[in-house]
């Protein structure tokens, strides 16, 4: 990455975070150039500030750990703050941060758009629509998913609902739900928050 890259990465974040704040995490996720893992110890942030930004990217949902309870949801994820922890970028985070190194702006739509880039363009279409509508209706970033059924009941002909959630767990857009304040015995999905950034 460019240092131009790096100041456009940090512009995109400003609005989002403190100005200090943008520059540490720009400077974490630039990191990872130009690969989507890393281990804690390569990651370039002083010691003093390393957890505290490693926390923050996760809880973002721009890196998980590499390390899984049994399950695989983002909640699931064993963080580990040491040397040897393995940290993983999204697909879709990183085509997300690629936009905004190269134009200071986060552009989600386009970012998705580009991940599904291998798919005909009325798919893409088709599934950018409807992840749309699912993220309008999401509260503090999750959905019911009963809610996935319904959305897909409006579209002619429906998507393979399997397919499409498949789909938004590997590109990195959204993941199943394993605990946390939600009503038993309802399947929920967490949204990705960085694909709300920029709109």
């Amino acid at each position: 990455m460019t240092e131009q890259a790096l100041k456009n990465l940090e512009a995109a974040l400003q609005p989002i975070f403190s100005d200090e704040e943008a520059g540490y995490l720009a400077r974490l996720l630039h990191s990872f150039s130009p690969n989507d893992t890393i281990y804690y110890e390569n990651i370039d942030l002083p010691d003093s500030l390393k957890d505290d930004y490693i926390l923050m990217a996760y809880e973002e949902r721009l890196i998980v750990p590499q390390s899984s309870r049994p399950g695989g949801a983002w909640e699931d994820r064993m963080l580990r703050l040491e040397g040897g922890a393995l940290y993983i970028m999204p697909r879709v985070i990183r085509q997300l941060l690629n936009l905004a190194e190269s134009t200071g702006t986060f552009d989600p739509f386009q970012a998705i758009r580009q991940t599904m880039a291998e798919m005909d363009e009325a798919s893409v279409n088709e599934y950018l629509d409807y992840f749309n509508r699912l993220k309008s209706h999401a509260v503090s970033y999750k959905v019911e998913g009963g809610l996935l059924d319904t959305l897909n009941q409006g579209i002619d002909p429906p998507l393979d609902l399997h397919a499409t959630v498949d789909l938004f767990v590997l590109l990195g857009m959204m993941s199943p739900c394993t605990r946390g304040p939600i009503t038993s015995g309802l399947a929920w999905y967490e949204i990705n928050p960085a694909l709300y950034w920029g709109e």
